[in-house]
This record gives C-alpha cells, sequence and structure tokens, in this order.
C-alpha cells in the first residue's frame, strides 16, 4: 500500500485525471466495435493490438469523443491520448499496444502520427513581449489591481517566470507552487533585509525560491541585481509588491505574491486579468510599431520576452538556461526569430573571415590484408552480403587474425 501511495504521488491530479479520461474514451471505443468485455485486448496477438489501436487514434482524431464545436483534435492530443491508454496498460501489467512483435514502436503508428503532423496548420506561439509594454502598464495603474499587475508583470520578466508561478491560475492543480513572501529574500550589503523595512526598495539584490517547478526541480534559488531604472527593476519592482502585500492585516509570509488589498478586502490578481493588462498596452503602442497584434500576446509572452531580452544582449546561453530554470535546450523555442534584431550584425561579421585554408587530411594507410577494411573478401558484413549458394565459393576467415 506504501508503494503505490508513492506511485500516485509521482504524478499530478492533472495527470491523473487525463489518464482516466483516456482510458473512459478507449472504453467507449471498445464498445463501439463490440469488445467492451476485453479492455486490454487479451485475445488478440499484438499486431493485431496496435491495428486496433490505431483505429482508435482515428476516432480521437476525428474528435468522436470530444464537444461539438471541435471538428478535429491536433496530432500532440492524438498522440497524447494513445499514451495515456498505454500507460493503463502498463499499470495494470500488460504489455504496451504500441509496440510491435520485436519490442520497437509501431511503424503503423509512427507513419499515422506523421500524417496527422502533416494535415495539422503551423502552431501559433505568442509573440515575444518587448520592455516597452511593460513600461506602458505604468501609464496605466489607476486602480490597487492595475498597479499590481504592473509590478508582478515586470517582476516575472526579470525572472523568465511562468504565469501558475506568480499569477492565480484557473483548471486543476498543478505541480508548480505559486510563490509567496517567505520565498523572497532581500540583500544590502550581503546582509539580508527584513520585508517591512523602509529601505526594501534600495536593497542590492534579490533572490528567489521557487519551491517546485514543473521540470521537478526544488527549492531552486535565482538572483537577480538592482537595476538603473526606477520602474523596470527587479529589487524595486519586487519590493513593491512585498509591500502591497502586507498592507492588509491578514497578509503574512505565507501569502501569495499576486495578493493586494481594496476596500478593505484581499484579493488576487489573475492570469485573465494580467492578459487584459498586456493586451491593453499593447494597443496603446499600436501594432505598426511592435510588429504584430495585441491578440498575439498573452502572459507566457514574458518568458518568451525575457529569453530574447537577454539573447539580443549577448547573454550567455548557460545564463539563459539557469535564470529561466530550463533544463534542456527547450528555451531555444522561446527565442523568436521573426524578430528583427535576432540576426543583427550577423552579416557583418560572415564577411569577416573571406578566406580559410583546410588543412589536408593525413589518409591513414590500411595493409591490404587487413580484413576489418571495407568488402575485404574475409569481412565478415561482406560474406553476408554475397549470398549462400551452393555454387559460390564462400571465403572463411582464419582460425587466427594478425590484425586486432
Amino acid at each position: 500500500m506504501a508503494a503505490t501511495d508513492a506511485r500516485t504521488s509521482a504524478t499530478t491530479r492533472g495527470t491523473s485525471d487525463k489518464q482516466n479520461r483516456a482510458w473512459i474514451r478507449w472504453k467507449q471505443f471498445l464498445r463501439s466495435i463490440d469488445l467492451s468485455d476485453d479492455d486490454f485486448l487479451e485475445d488478440f496477438e499484438q499486431h493485431h493490438k496496435v491495428t486496433i489501436l490505431s483505429a482508435f487514434a482515428h476516432t480521437v482524431r476525428e474528435a468522436e469523443y470530444s464537444r461539438q464545436k471541435i471538428s478535429r483534435l491536433g496530432s500532440d492530443s492524438v498522440r497524447n491520448t494513445v499514451d495515456h491508454v498505454a500507460q493503463t496498460f502498463r499499470n495494470h501489467q500488460r504489455r504496451d499496444p504500441r509496440l510491435d512483435g520485436d519490442g520497437k514502436p509501431s511503424s503503423l503508428l509512427l507513419y499515422q502520427y506523421k500524417a496527422y503532423k502533416s494535415e495539422d496548420p503551423p502552431p501559433v506561439q505568442q509573440k515575444a513581449l518587448p520592455g516597452c509594454i511593460l513600461r506602458q502598464l505604468y501609464q496605466h495603474k489607476s486602480t490597487e489591481r492595475l498597479k499590481a499587475i504592473a509590478d508582478l508583470c515586470t517582476c516575472a520578466f526579470f525572472f523568465a517566470m511562468r504565469s501558475c508561478e506568480y499569477l492565480s491560475v484557473g483548471g486543476l492543480p498543478r505541480k508548480t507552487k505559486r510563490l509567496r513572501l517567505r520565498n523572497l529574500r532581500f540583500f544590502k550589503n550581503r546582509k539580508e533585509m527584513a520585508h517591512g523595512h523602509q529601505s526594501l526598495h534600495k536593497c542590492d539584490f534579490i533572490s528567489i525560491t521557487f519551491e517546485d517547478q514543473k521540470n521537478a526541480m526544488r527549492n531552486d534559488t535565482i538572483t537577480m541585481h538592482a537595476a538603473d531604472n526606477n520602474l523596470l527593476c527587479p529589487v524595486k519592482s519586487w519590493s513593491r509588491v512585498v509591500k502591497r502585500v502586507l498592507v492588509s492585516n491578514k497578509a503574512s509570509q505565507d501569502s501569495f505574491v499576486n495578493s493586494f488589498d481594496a476596500n478593505g478586502r484581499l484579493h488576487l490578481v489573475t492570469s485573465n486579468d494580467a492578459m487584459r493588462s498586456l493586451r491593453a498596452a499593447a494597443t496603446t503602442i499600436g501594432a505598426t510599431n511592435l510588429g504584430f497584434n495585441p491578440s498575439e500576446i498573452g502572459t507566457h509572452s514574458l518568458r518568451s520576452g525575457s529569453a530574447m531580452a537577454m539573447y539580443l544582449d549577448e547573454v550567455p546561453v548557460y545564463t539563459i538556461m539557469l535564470i529561466g530554470r530550463w533544463s534542456s535546450d527547450a528555451f531555444l523555442l522561446y527565442i523568436r526569430k521573426q524578430v528583427e534584431q535576432f540576426s543583427h550584425n550577423v552579416s557583418n561579421r560572415m564577411i569577416k573571415n573571406l578566406s580559410f585554408t583546410h588543412v589536408p587530411m593525413r589518409a591513414p594507410r590500411v595493409s591490404r590484408d587487413d580484413p576489418r577494411q571495407r568488402n575485404h573478401r574475409d569481412n565478415t558484413q561482406t560474406r553476408y552480403n554475397m549470398g549462400h549458394e551452393s555454387t559460390r565459393v564462400i571465403p572463411t576467415l582464419p582460425s587466427f587474425a594478425i590484425h586486432t
């Protein structure tokens, strides 16, 4: 029972719900083909299981289990649903139905996914958010909510934060933990300062500890130094967030960073609030100046804009990955090559070295008697390719070899 509890805790509630939903669809499909009494296809050979699973994948593709407004699901959704079904098979000690008889991923499913991928429309990515939109947010801070949004978005920009790390996001509970006041630490002359200190905004740097994240990294601490700007500064913006939260009598070190007091009541800034404010600021600046429509940005644009800002000023790649807490090269997806400044000065760099010399390669001398060389008569692979007709003389390897 303890082992079962440990396995259960390894997945989030959202993942478990997706897996359960996929299994319900699988059982609906089995009923439609009169196999409701054989959930795990016990009466079928492995290649038949793959065929049935591919048929199920196509029903998912055609949105037979989705809302009426949806006519077709994307290839990624289809693949994820099939993967969840296969995981249920494995959880019940059954063989993975996605595999061929030799234990490799079925080519039928792979070709099917590839066809779906080619039919899908190109993915729509949120545009990287430039810093001028953050500056514009501070021009529309007529209410406490708008002030909180301006500071929170600026804070998120400097730390390349996910929206669920600093805003209230709807849906099922997530693995990523939202920041609380206890996760923020301010330092002046290398000494930590209390959140209630009146000179908190004059600190040298701030350190944030992310207790739990999407990539399973826990208690990851990132530090950013103060910037020479009264508005766009990680230390000043976070200090304003802290003071805004502490205004409430109900505030504590466990209070969320997106909380604020208005008319004696505690409120939370949501991801929808931030998205509306960002798009309103983008509308004020204008699509002509930005190069995109306001509807093309969202809260995820802050994470992309952060990576883009660091890249454009030639911040080392490993620094971008560490600050943004990317554990792989997935951060490259956040670098938007459509940005005009992306290739700035690259053409000039390319013509700096118009001439270069190739060092001649020295081919190794191999004895013609060495059987390790290609197409040698005593090479094992060569022998396999010669066939096995009785009329042909099949060379045999010597009992010992001098070329080792």
